[in-house]
């Protein structure tokens, strides 16, 4: 499985400017997992062997997964299907 996914972070979305005040879990669902290219403006297309596909449910949320290096996930029905057969 090959999977495409282009994210582009604004300088005020980076980790190193994190927020002070208290730090939230982003709530995100694992929807693949396998061999991911990732394209990016800045380095091209970088490829994983072993990655996972997280997805949020809004940009501020992936943005808080982002800024505080924290995330929680629930498996999403295609990863169901594949680890309980």
């Amino acid at each position: 499985m090959t999977t495409t996914m282009t994210t582009t972070l604004t300088p005020s979305q980076h980790p190193a400017h994190a927020r002070s005040g208290a730090e939230k879990i982003a709530r995100g669902t694992l929807q693949e997992a396998g061999e991911l290219a990732v394209l990016s403006d800045a380095s091209g297309a970088t490829r994983h062997r072993y990655a996972l596909v997280i997805a949020f449910d809004s940009e501020e949320a992936l943005r808080q997964a982002v800024t505080h290096h924290r995330c929680a996930y629930r498996d999403g029905q295609h990863v169901q299907e594949l680890t309980h057969g």
